[in-house]
């Protein structure tokens, strides 16, 4: 029995050693799968790392172009602001004179008749119906310009009058 039984070790010995060189082959496999990875790894974090380098560099270029678009769009609004403040001077001094030419064409109108002159307001809305009709049914402000340039003519005339 003792012969069996060292044969029966040896077999054992020998199965498990068998085993052992099984599961060695496929330990061997599995570390060249993790090496042949590895790679792959390496070259997968260095692309990463350029990547990240790149975009690193695409957000620094935004932020300076960011900052020079707020400057830029700070200037022009500052400029949009300056000519928005002239355009209301403008407007106000367009409204004073505009207020300054009524008043003279009220004063104009208002004024006294002198004998065997022609009634100025009359004389005003006939050459106003007569060369401009479109102008009945105008805004104040067209109006006026008419009435502007009705004195203008007439006192145009006056001095042509008076010269001849």
């Amino acid at each position: 029995m003792s012969g069996q039984l060292g044969l029966i070790i040896e077999v054992i010995v020998g199965g498990l050693l068998a085993v052992t060189i099984g599961y060695c082959v496929l330990l061997d496999r599995r570390l060249r799968a993790v090496r042949a990875d590895e790679a792959v790894m390496r070259k997968t974090i260095s692309e990463l790392s350029i990547a990240t380098d790149r975009a690193e560099r695409a957000i620094d270029a935004l932020k300076h172009t960011l900052g020079d678009c707020d400057r830029t769009l700070g200037e022009r609004l500052r400029v949009a602001e300056r000519y928005a403040s002239d355009l209301e001077d403008q407007i106000r001094s367009g409204d004073d004179v505009l207020n300054r030419i009524s008043r003279i064409v009220s004063t104009a109108l208002d004024s006294p008749v002198v004998e065997g002159a022609p009634d100025p307001a009359e004389a005003f809305s006939q050459h106003v119906m007569r060369t401009q009709p479109q102008i009945r049914s105008a805004s104040r402000i067209a109006q006026t310009l008419a009435a502007a340039q009705a004195l203008a003519s007439r006192g145009a005339e006056k001095k042509r009058d008076n010269v001849a």
